[in-house]
């Protein structure tokens, strides 16, 4: 399963304050953020390997236009992909859902 967040606002309670963007439950994750906001509680990584090295080279984690104290892309982990203008334009809901439309 693969999960993207358009145009989101990441926030927490004020006491918690170490949040992950995303952990592999299976070696496969996939995880977007495309144009969020996000608050002091995203850990400076971003991400997190859930204790398996191996996980880094099959979980697919990305990042577009991150904003707020929480988007921090230069100290984010080195296997996770911050996208390019002509990355970003490929996540279309037609590129994403196929032919299923939520809308009908």
């Amino acid at each position: 399963m693969a999960l993207y967040f358009f145009n989101c606002k990441l926030t927490a309670d004020s006491s918690i304050d170490k949040v992950s963007l995303g952990r592999p439950w299976r070696p496969a994750a996939s995880v977007t953020y495309i144009n969020c906001w996000m608050d002091k509680h995203i850990i400076p990584e971003g991400w997190n390997n859930w204790k398996n090295p191996a996980n880094e080279a099959t979980a697919r984690y990305a990042e577009y236009n991150s904003s707020g104290p929480g988007a921090n892309p230069a100290a984010r982990v080195k296997w996770a992909k911050q996208l390019t203008p002509e990355e970003v334009k490929s996540y279309t809901i037609k590129n994403i859902l196929g032919e299923w439309n939520p809308e009908n």
